[in-house]
């Protein structure tokens, strides 16, 4: 599954750490600069169901 951020780093950051504890990340995009918001940025993850539950 394919799953879009928005957001400042500190928010990213923060959906990152809560995403991992339900999906196995298995890549992250490069962060892409947000042209119409100063300071947000833009990354793509790709997820796999959590197997461990």
């Amino acid at each position: 599954m394919r799953i879009r951020i928005d957001g400042t780093r500190a928010e990213i950051i923060d959906a990152l750490f809560r995403l991992r504890l339900h999906f196995t990340v298995i890549g992250v995009s490069r962060a892409y600069l947000d042209r119409t918001r100063p300071h947000h940025w833009r990354i793509y993850l790709t997820t796999a169901r959590n197997r461990q539950k």
